[in-house]
């Protein structure tokens, strides 16, 4: 969310974009084009107005999960003994 008590949202994207490439999907309610735009530009992948429904969300999340992992060209899915993870 990008009212935060502690830091500015905008800053905190920008903050976890110059160190890592985890997938930042912004949920706020804050629906005016200037505040998406801004987001986006600063390095979030996608922004979702409140309220929203939980399966919209989980679309984005996974559509965001996607394009990062082809940007990375890694694995879609992680094994290790029993254990089978589908990234996407």
């Amino acid at each position: 969310d990008l009212g935060l008590p502690d830091i500015d949202g905008q800053e905190l994207i920008g903050r976890i974009r110059s160190g890592s490439p985890v997938p930042i999907v912004v949920l706020s309610s804050r629906g005016e084009e200037a505040a998406k735009v801004a987001a986006l530009d600063s390095g979030a992948d996608d922004y979702v107005t409140k309220p929203f429904g939980a399966d919209e969300l989980l679309a984005r999340l996974r559509a965001a999960l996607r394009h990062r992992l082809q940007q990375q060209g890694a694995e879609r899915s992680f094994a290790s003994g029993d254990l089978s993870i589908d990234l996407v």
